[in-house]
């Protein structure tokens, strides 16, 4: 199983407007995408995504693609491109979590 983590900087004062567009959850279903789990965090300046699955990678990557529309909305809350990160740090507070093993989320 793979973890992919991604990163963006929130513009001044978006946290909140952050929050309320990740706690309804993301444009897709992670379980048809293939996914075992999806998770969203926030912390004061930064948005973090984690993809786990097999092949999370290509898979978080498919979905930019496919959501273009709904990712772009996104350019009014964040600024610059996202990036990879190794691990969401421990600051971060969960606002969205998915699972596949409902004991876990």
């Amino acid at each position: 199983m793979e973890r992919y983590a991604v990163t963006a900087r929130l513009r001044p004062g978006k946290a909140a407007e952050a929050e309320r567009a990740l706690s309804g959850g993301p444009p897709f279903d992670p379980a048809t995408e293939g996914l075992s789990a999806h998770e969203a965090y926030l912390t004061d300046g930064n948005v973090y995504l984690l993809f786990e699955g097999d092949g999370a990678r290509s898979t978080a990557l498919h979905l930019a693609r496919e959501y273009l529309v709904e990712v772009s909305r996104w350019q009014e809350l964040a600024r610059g491109l996202p990036s990879r990160v190794a691990d969401v740090p421990p600051d971060a507070r969960c606002v969205y979590r998915w699972s596949a093993y409902p004991e876990d989320a």
